[in-house]
């Protein structure tokens, strides 16, 4: 997408800056969506070691029941 033309009222100096900061834009917008994916990841990975450690800790408290499980 281009950026639209500058106004006549505005000097050449002025296209030129509002062009470099729709571009700085369109560089941030990347650059969040990549930061939340990171935080997505990093959140999801939490959530693996929370839940882990939770039936670690109900297996050593013999809450989880393992009858009927073993192999024949």
């Amino acid at each position: 997408m281009t950026a639209p033309l500058p106004s006549p009222r505005f000097s050449p100096t002025a296209g030129l800056f509002n062009a470099f900061v729709a571009h700085l834009n369109h560089r941030l917008t990347a650059r969040i969506a990549e930061l939340r994916q990171l935080i997505a990841a990093e959140r999801e990975i939490g959530h693996a070691l929370a839940t882990r450690r939770d039936f670690a800790d109900s297996d050593a408290a013999g809450y989880i029941d393992r009858t009927g499980l073993e192999a024949p």
